[in-house]
């Protein structure tokens, strides 16, 4: 591997979001730590580690979470997906076939930052990797035990959130709602922009924010805007647990039968907003 000496010119940069950090990292287990993914954020009782890995040298389960942001807590979250792993040995052990060391699991923690508190408290089965995204596309990955340091070029198309990326894991019903919805707003506008996040998408026109489609187990919509007639009262009022961003002031769940009424009700913030 090549390791890459950093210029002034090479400006360090976040990540958007820590979708993008779990799964560049996840596509190069093999290639960066020499580990096999087993699962990724599946859910076994009551948690949900980022990503279940074997490692085959040395018989154990690797437990990787990612954090695109320092978080106080995540020491306590691993220790939480440690003992879970000891107290369902057999349910763990289905999802590798082959035989299992289960005192030797490892953790690994791959975070843009650490406190010196976590650094000195972190358990001698805990990694903590310093990742540092650069302008220039390279990634590095800095252990803060060994000083050991991994570098890798990834693709410019790598820190985008796709739509592939937001129906990955949705439903064969969710997908095709969704796409419903979707052709029949392009039918009715042609000046949208559609930007994609880790679970929804952000629709504008003309650098106005309409509305935000969460898409999860359900789909809903909330509309950016102050009043909306909703002759048919199909919308909820959300406008007293809106934070951060454009506020959002009604939200309808999406299904069948209701994507004219939902296409509608577009239609009016965008004559609020664009056609004034």
């Amino acid at each position: 591997m090549i390791i890459i000496k950093y210029t002034n010119m090479n400006r360090q940069i976040s990540f958007e979001s820590e979708y993008i950090l779990h799964h560049i990292t996840q596509n190069r287990l093999e290639e960066l730590f020499d580990l096999e993914l087993v699962a990724s954020e599946k859910q076994l009782y009551q948690l949900r580690p980022d990503n279940l890995a074997f490692d085959k040298k040395n018989k154990s389960l690797v437990i990787i979470e990612y954090k695109n942001k320092f978080d106080k807590n995540v020491l306590n979250q691993v220790q939480g997906y440690h003992n879970l792993i000891l107290e369902n040995k057999d349910e763990y052990s289905k999802l590798v076939n082959e035989k299992i060391d289960f005192d030797n699991i490892k953790i690994l923690i791959i975070s843009p930052k650490f406190s010196d508190d976590q650094i000195k408290n972190a358990r001698d089965n805990v990694e903590l990797w310093k990742v540092s995204l650069f302008d220039d596309c390279n990634v590095e990955y800095l252990n803060l035990k060994s000083n050991e340091i991994k570098t890798i070029k990834i693709n410019p198309d790598d820190l985008k959130i796709t739509e592939e990326n937001l129906l990955d894991d949705k439903t064969d019903e969710t997908i095709e709602l969704y796409k419903n919805f979707k052709n029949r707003l392009f039918e009715e506008f042609d000046d949208l922009n559609m930007k994609f996040l880790i679970d929804a998408v952000s629709i504008k026109a003309q650098n106005e924010y309409l509305c935000i489609v969460t898409v999860k187990s359900s789909i809903k919509i909330h509309y950016y805007a102050e009043k909306l007639e909703d002759s048919e009262n199909r919308t909820r009022d959300i406008s007293d647990i809106t934070t951060g961003g454009p506020l959002s002031n009604y939200e309808l769940t999406l299904n069948s039968e209701n994507i004219d009424y939902a296409i509608e009700l577009i239609k009016q913030v965008y004559n609020q907003k664009v056609i004034k």
